[in-house]
């Protein structure tokens, strides 16, 4: 292998990663070996244990990682990242000792004990270079260097494949080398570039079905319902959203945008285009942002203040604020837009699976557009139905404080909640069906009917969808919002301001609670776990990970236990040697002992042959071993054989060696 090759492997590996951190240090530990003249002397156990350690560290780091990222994927990804420097204590192993490889027995536990292929040995250099290559390119790189270093890298290790010769046919292979790895690099630059033009083509596209097929319930200007549609609706029960009052409340509606138009099962939002929201000082203020709390009417007692930990699918998105939110506050990474109906769009300055923020909301809600003809209008088929139901209700001739609580008393105890939708005949209207006949739905039919019933009362209305958080987790000491969480409602324009309305029946959060499967418990557990490896639910995120603190102490327990044991010796480099299986002779308790120093008798190495290697290496003194072998040889083949006195001479050399084998 060519000199510094490993260290330029693991520098291209940090650069691209941006782990210099680790790169640095390890290049240098790498490269050190070739400057000593001492070697660490580690038995077949104690490498065995080295291993063991680099598989509990590559187990930690892949827990912590799927505990810290959004999702699996990344967490994989990250992980083959990190490989250079979690099995890096293997490579040292055989860098600072006198073996050119490791037995299979320290890489495969299956292969340990006496299992004759575990005696094999393999050079680690090569694949711990070729690791460093794949973890660096893991990640499509930022850098326009990254091939270029890598075609560099590859004819540098290339080069340690030359062969001896005359100069003239030396040169000439050089040449041709070269050539081929030029011609390769430019195939390879071309797929290269036609690689990362196909990636973002594909990107693009599938980023636009998913705006138009599963993005579109957080699309501000349309939401499409289920109404009409036949079937039963499931939502994981992933938990998004995440609450932490600083006093207490009793679940709370969480909007994300609402809509004013109603066409054929779908509502629109007549056009309000977003516009920046500036903060001023970490803080963005909602409504008139030159008026004090006292000029707005608001006092303390009027507001309350929690926490918003909101869970991160895609880099933008819309903002879920509890009803008349005031202000929000500590929102870092994000840059905000606000539309004409108060819908707040994010869009996020890095790659956080997180997005925290801080609110404050009262009883006054801060102004917003005032109705207009648009929220008064009803349309469609469903017409006929919505205002014979609003006559038979009387809503037109009540205040709208009276017209809300009795189209909820009309729902409550009429109607019921249900998952499970039925089928419509094709010549009727879904919402003339549901009021007038199956009495029966989700909440995207309650809050679609409400709705329209009340603009028939003459009580302007929009269609609001968000979260319903209404589940309180002690694990979390916070109140949790699921996908099943996602809810519709109304708001309607009552005193001059927009306020909810909830017509669905409230049983429907237990109904769905009650089709729950029991595993969910351990999913939650594993959420709240992640979150706070993340440090996400803290505010104050210094002491993040501490859970690490104790995993940490006994790694290096385990390294310094191995270290103790391990003892320094010569330099000299000795080949992997195997461990033979054990026999009746009188030599076997010794070659055993002489494995577990990586200087056992090889698979088809004598025992003269293997007393003279050790001879010639000088590997230890003070035992006879040639002279033992010898006796050996004539007691097993001399047909005289040899005397009482020889063979205790035998005897003694042999438990000489042993000791000083031991």
């Amino acid at each position: 292998m060519p000199r510094l090759l490993i260290a330029a492997a693991l520098l291209f590996w940090g650069w691209h990663t941006g782990l210099w951190f680790l790169a640095l240090p390890l290049a240098v530990l790498a490269e050190l070996p070739a400057g000593l003249r001492w070697h660490w002397q580690l038995e077949l156990k104690e490498r065995q244990r080295v291993a063991d350690l680099c598989t509990v560290l590559i187990l930690l780091a892949g827990g912590y990682l799927y505990l810290n990222q959004p999702r699996l994927g990344m967490a994989l990804i990250l992980l083959i990242q990190w490989l250079p420097a979690l099995v890096f204590p293997l490579l040292a192993v055989q860098l600072y000792g006198r073996h050119d490889g490791l037995e299979l027995s320290v890489l495969f536990l299956s292969l340990r004990g006496d299992k004759p292929q575990g005696s094999e040995s393999l050079d680690l250099r090569w694949a711990y270079v070729l690791l460093c290559v794949i973890s660096a390119s893991m990640v499509p790189p930022e850098t326009a260097w990254f091939f270029p270093s890598l075609v560099a890298l590859t004819f540098w290790a290339l080069s340690a494949t030359a062969r001896q010769g005359e100069p003239t046919a030396e040169r000439r292979r050089g040449l041709q080398r070269l050539g081929v790895l030029a011609l390769a690099a430019a195939i390879g630059l071309g797929f290269n570039v036609a690689l990362r033009w196909g990636h973002d083509e594909v990107e693009l596209i599938v980023q636009r079905w998913m705006e138009q097929w599963i993005g579109r319930s957080l699309d501000p200007y349309r939401s499409t319902t289920a109404i009409g549609e036949v079937g039963t609706l499931k939502a994981s029960d992933r938990i998004q959203v995440r609450v932490y009052p600083d006093s207490p409340v009793n679940g709370m509606l969480l909007r994300t945008a609402s809509y004013d138009r109603y066409v054929n099962g779908t509502w629109f939002t007549s056009g309000s285009p977003f516009e920046p929201l500036p903060a001023e000082d970490g803080r963005v203020r909602l409504g008139d942002t030159t008026a004090s709390p006292a000029a707005t009417g608001l006092t303390p007692a009027d507001t309350q203040q929690a926490r918003i930990l909101l869970q991160l699918k895609r880099p933008q998105g819309l903002l879920p604020l509890p009803g008349g939110t005031t202000s929000i506050d500590k929102l870092e990474g994000a840059d905000l837009q606000r539309n004409g109906f108060g819908t707040l769009r994010y869009r996020t300055r890095g790659a956080a699976a997180m997005l925290g923020y801080r609110v404050t909301w009262g009883s006054k809600p801060p102004p917003l557009a005032p109705p207009d003809d648009i929220d008064l209008r009803v349309i469609g088929a469903e017409s006929a139905t919505l205002a014979q139901v609003a006559a038979e209700l009387e809503l037109a001739d009540l205040a709208p404080t009276e017209a809300l609580p009795r189209l909820q008393r009309y729902f409550d105890t009429e109607f019921r909640y249900r998952l499970e939708l039925p089928r419509i005949p094709a010549d009727q209207p879904p919402l003339s069906h549901f009021l007038l006949q199956a009495r029966a739905g989700h909440c995207e039919y309650f809050a679609s009917a409400a709705t329209l019933l009340l603009r028939q009362a003459g009580i302007p209305a929009r269609y609001a969808r968000g979260w319903s958080v209404q589940e309180y987790s002690s694990l979390e000491q916070a109140w949790i919002g699921r996908d099943s969480h996602a809810h519709a409602w109304v708001l309607a324009w009552i005193d001059g301001a927009w306020r909810n309305f909830d017509p669905t029946p409230p049983d429907w959060s237990a109904l769905e609670a009650a089709e729950r499967p029991w595993t969910l418990s351990v999913s939650d557990f594993i959420a709240w776990l992640r979150l706070t490896l993340s440090g996400a639910a803290n505010e104050d995120r210094a002491d993040r990970n501490w859970l690490l603190m104790p995993l940490g102490i006994l790694i290096l327990i385990l390294i310094w236990r191995i270290a103790r044991r391990a003892r320094r010796g010569s330099r000299n480099r000795r080949e992997t040697t195997a461990v033979l299986p054990a026999d009746t002779s009188a030599f076997a308790p010794i070659e055993q002992a002489a494995a577990r120093h990586g200087l056992g008798r090889r698979s088809a190495e004598t025992l003269k042959d293997w007393a003279e290697r050790i001879a010639r290496e000088k590997a230890m003194t003070g035992c006879e071993l040639e002279a033992a072998v010898r006796l050996h040889y004539r007691d097993r083949f001399d047909p005289h054989g040899i005397d009482t006195e020889a063979r205790a001479r035998l005897g003694a050399m042999l438990a000489t060696c042993l000791r000083r084998w031991r």
